[in-house]
């Protein structure tokens, strides 16, 4: 493969990087649902230790910085915080209104 091969190859795994990231926020806004159904917190700080575990492994296994991938992971979480704070607090909106 020449460089512009790579590189074409390089931005095809960005962009499934991005469609899977934009699945996970839809997995995300689903988790929001449930939680505000069953009236749950939207922080759950036992799974995400359980989760940067698995992920360690992972990174390990594959070759990889497992605190890169922990700060990668920190990211999602972050802003996936953020998504379910917002679904959350639009479901209770909408509730309020009677939507």
């Amino acid at each position: 493969m020449n460089l512009e091969e790579l590189r074409k190859e390089i931005d095809r795994i960005n962009e499934q990087i991005v469609l899977l990231f934009a699945k996970r926020l839809e997995m995300v806004k689903k988790v929001a649902k449930v939680k505000q159904e069953k009236k749950l917190p939207c922080d759950d700080p036992v799974r995400e230790a359980q989760q940067l575990m698995v992920l360690h492994e992972l990174a390990l296994k594959n070759g990889l910085s497992p605190s890169v991938v922990e700060e990668i992971f920190n990211l999602f979480v972050d802003y996936s915080k953020m998504v379910m704070k917002k679904e959350m607090l639009h479901g209770e909106d909408n509730r309020l209104s009677g939507n």
